[in-house]
């Protein structure tokens, strides 16, 4: 595949979708979202884990379960939590942040995951929305990679 940011002879320009800076402010608001993730897993606390996410969120987990909505995927979290995943632990780096406007952001994520049974890891790509100077998370999207 040709990534390859040039145009191509017959091919028309193809734009940037982030096109504006990540400043140090939104930076650092956009991790501590990341963050919240990894502390309320860790934690197993759905409060500070789902905390972040909008009202309509969406979210499609590793195994492709689709969850719409705060309150599904607080309860989903909150079962999680107490049973299949109690004894795990995760770590969470940020791959990258791309800005496609003012208040719409894409965080892209590496889980780290520590089970009784071994490891493995998630890439994940959320999207964040400014609401009232305040950043969401809208939209996740996990699946499982090579450890």
């Amino acid at each position: 595949m040709d990534l390859d940011r040039t145009k191509k002879p017959g091919l028309p320009a193809r734009p940037h979708a982030g096109t504006l800076p990540v400043d140090e402010r939104d930076d650092a608001a956009l991790r501590a979202l990341v963050r919240d993730i990894e502390t309320g897993f860790n934690d197993k606390r759905p409060d500070v884990l789902d905390g972040a996410f909008t009202d309509d969120a969406v979210v499609v987990v590793p195994d492709g379960t689709l969850i719409r909505g705060w309150e599904a995927l607080y309860a989903y979290h909150t079962r999680r939590l107490s049973s299949v995943v109690r004894d795990w632990r995760m770590h969470v780096s940020v791959l990258g942040l791309a800005r496609l406007d003012q208040d719409t952001a894409v965080v892209h994520i590496r889980q780290d995951m520590r089970t009784p049974e071994g490891s493995f890891a998630n890439h994940g790509t959320l999207v964040a929305v400014r609401r009232d100077s305040r950043w969401w998370i809208g939209a996740l999207h996990n699946t499982n990679v090579e450890a």
